[in-house]
């Protein structure tokens, strides 16, 4: 369960400011009957658990946002990093220390919008203590050793050792390299598809869905034809 410190580092200029600190003070009242303003979605880490001591963050554009920060706060552990309007995608910065086996962080990003600042909901999400990292590990080097085909290895074993531990993030990541590197199989996408669905990202499962939909009608893949519709029975249920 995420904890907050019993002494608090931040300066108050900053608490008392719209940071992960305090994010309610970054939305806007709106009277009865008006929609809230625009805020950051945020995309990865995916799921509540990693391996990664070093994410990388990405979160959703706010149209006509001018800067974003990024804040990630921990037990006695807090740091923001600030990014121009074009930027949605923030590699753990170098600069600051990597996050620490077996602890839980929340991160949030903050839209500055016209001098409105608009925060995501908050991100919580915990690294793997070093039993499991290690036990992962093993296993995943035991099955890079079978030389299986790449596609099937991510889908099929890879996909299970981390979902056996609930990592979305390393799921998805491994199964977008795939990808990246011009699968054309069906079922890569349909499970990728899957996955997001898993980290409330109907959007991005959709998209993977629709491409799983079209190899698996060029392949004559009558079962993972089957699988994709239900998926995207799922998304539309998502969607309502």
């Amino acid at each position: 369960m995420f904890k907050e410190p019993d002494t608090c580092t931040v300066p108050q200029e900053i608490a008392e400011l719209c940071t992960g600190l305090n994010p309610s003070n970054c939305y806007n009242p709106k009277g009865a009957g008006e929609e809230k303003e625009e805020a950051p979605t945020l995309i990865s880490p995916y799921g509540s658990s990693m391996l990664s001591t070093r994410p990388q963050i990405s979160w959703s554009a706010v149209s006509n946002a001018t800067n974003y920060t990024v804040i990630v706060k921990g037990y006695e552990f807090y740091w923001e990093a600030t990014v121009d309007q074009k930027t949605t995608t923030l590699a753990y910065p170098k600069e600051q220390i990597e996050l620490q086996l077996g602890n839980t962080y929340k991160i949030t990003v903050i839209a500055n919008r016209g001098g409105s600042l608009i925060s995501s909901e908050p991100l919580v999400i915990s690294v793997l203590p070093e039993k499991d990292q290690k036990e992962i590990a093993y296993k995943v080097k035991q099955i890079n050793e079978l030389n299986l085909p790449p596609d099937e290895a991510a889908f099929l074993d890879l996909d299970a050792v981390f979902m056996s531990k609930s990592l979305l993030n390393e799921s998805i990541e491994t199964l977008k390299a795939r990808v990246a590197a011009g699968s054309q199989n069906p079922t890569l996408y349909r499970v990728l598809a899957d996955r997001y669905l898993e980290a409330w990202l109907p959007n991005e499962a959709l998209r993977n869905y629709q491409v799983a939909n079209e190899l698996a009608k060029r392949t004559r893949n009558s079962d993972e034809l089957a699988r994709v519709q239900e998926g995207l029975k799922l998304v539309e249920w998502h969607n309502r």
